[in-house]
């Protein structure tokens, strides 16, 4: 049996009815996944004190003028490797790029006419372990999940060991101490890395990083 490439998960949605079909499509993506739930900022923050999670959909915008990027700032301040997706009916690239700056690792599109379908597709593509962006974050030519026939594997990229790990936290959204911190290297090192990783994608910035790992759906190296 193939291990799964999360193992517990946490979803954070406001709404009571919606969290509820969202819940009903993660487990039937991946029936083995566990999966809390979180209706707001407050309860969110203390499963994440309290639990380990390997993954977190988490709403943009949680009611009560709370929002997840609240949360994002939560989890990088404590240093947790964590994959998050971000859910919002508001996918203009300006939300999604805010979004990859402040730590997610993916973002889903609640607002889709094509409604569950899209949802499927997508968390189908994030339980592999690749980032799924919508094509307002890529532009032209985006990464379209259907489209790929095999997943490409992030050992066709003749990474060494240590600079795929540096790239699975970076696509955690964590910064260069905290990699550092986990990895047992200095600053300038993970510096180094990062710099590497920019060349190899041929891109600017971690957040371009980010979009470029979506559009070839590479997944994700584990840490």
């Amino acid at each position: 049996m193939q291990i799964p490439y999360f193992r517990r998960a946490l979803l954070v949605e406001d709404q009571a009815l919606t969290r509820q079909a969202m819940r009903t499509l993660l487990v039937q993506c991946e029936p083995m996944l566990e999966v809390d739930e979180a209706g707001d900022v407050a309860t969110c923050i203390n499963l994440l004190a309290t639990g380990a999670y390997d993954l977190m959909l988490l709403d943009y915008q949680l009611g009560k003028g709370q929002s997840g990027i609240e949360v994002l700032k939560w989890v990088a301040e404590h240093d947790l490797p964590l994959h998050t997706v971000m859910l919002s009916g508001q996918d203009d690239r300006n939300t999604v790029m805010e979004c990859i700056k402040a730590g997610a690792s993916g973002f889903i599109s609640k607002g889709s006419e094509e409604g569950n379908a899209v949802f499927r597709s997508a968390l189908d593509t994030i339980l592999r372990g690749q980032i799924y962006l919508p094509h307002t974050a890529m532009g032209r030519g985006g990464f379209s999940p259907q489209s790929v026939r095999a997943t490409p594997s992030v050992e066709g990229l003749a990474l060494s060991p240590r600079l795929a790990e540096a790239l699975s936290y970076i696509c955690q959204g964590m910064s260069n101490k905290s990699i550092a911190a986990k990895m047992g290297l200095t600053e300038n090192t993970v510096k180094e890395y990062s710099g590497d990783l920019l060349e190899k994608f041929g891109v600017r910035r971690r957040t371009e990083l980010i979009v470029e790992m979506a559009r070839r759906g590479i997944v994700i190296p584990r840490s």
